[in-house]
């Protein structure tokens, strides 16, 4: 049986109030251009993203004293023409303010675009391609926070992220296809070699800024 490929976009974060530095806070300042992302990708695609502000994603469904749910962070490299080529995503999870824990979710992605053409990275696949842990210890999406700090009216974030991710042609090629069936309940459920998989290791680091005018008690 096939599994359908899933991805995970980010949600975008809605924050209302601004701030200028650390200290000080004007009204014509907004926190998400304090935001910086950095982030390594090796493997089938080697590549760097150094970004701050805009280019920045982040993914915020609902914030509170104690935890993010629905919290993800990555960074977009766009073309001249304002399009993006390289884009990365921890997916959407939901995360404790504690630092010094490694906290875990669903899988990232990793979308580039290039001369080989779009190719969609996620960890979905990697489990089905790559993962020998039937738990999918090795296709979730880790996140550590080193510093959770008050600044003002923001709350300062900084911490470390790390995942796998996998590619695979569509649609599958019937010697895929047939390997699975007869490998059925194996683990990964596919052959990567046969399937013409390829993957990779996503590190990176952020420091984000949320203003707690939208956090929940």
């Amino acid at each position: 049986m096939l599994y359908k490929k899933i991805y995970l976009p980010l949600m975008a974060c809605a924050m209302a109030a601004c701030s200028k530095s650390d200290k000080e806070k004007a009204n014509d300042t907004d926190p998400a251009s304090l935001n910086s992302v950095s982030v390594i990708i090796e493997g089938d695609v080697t590549q760097s993203i150094n970004q701050r502000g805009k280019d920045v994603s982040v993914g915020l469904l609902k914030f509170t004293q104690t935890s993010l749910e629905g919290f993800g962070v990555g960074g977009t490299v766009l073309n001249s023409s304002g399009n993006p080529v390289l884009s990365t995503s921890t997916g959407l999870m939901a995360l404790q303010l504690k630092t010094g824990i490694e906290q875990n979710g669903v899988g990232g992605s990793v979308t580039v675009e290039d001369n080989a053409g779009k190719r969609d990275f996620s960890g979905m696949l990697y489990y089905l391609y790559y993962d020998t842990d039937p738990g999918q210890k090795n296709s979730k999406s880790y996140i550590t926070l080193n510093a959770v700090q008050d600044t003002a009216n923001l709350l300062k974030l900084s911490g470390e992220f790390h995942y796998n991710a996998a590619y695979a042609p569509t649609p599958e090629s019937q010697d895929c296809v047939l390997d699975g069936v007869k490998n059925s309940g194996r683990i990964p459920a596919y052959n990567p070699d046969i399937c013409g998989a390829k993957k990779v290791k996503v590190t990176g680091r952020f420091t984000i800024y949320l203003d707690k005018i939208i956090q929940q008690k």
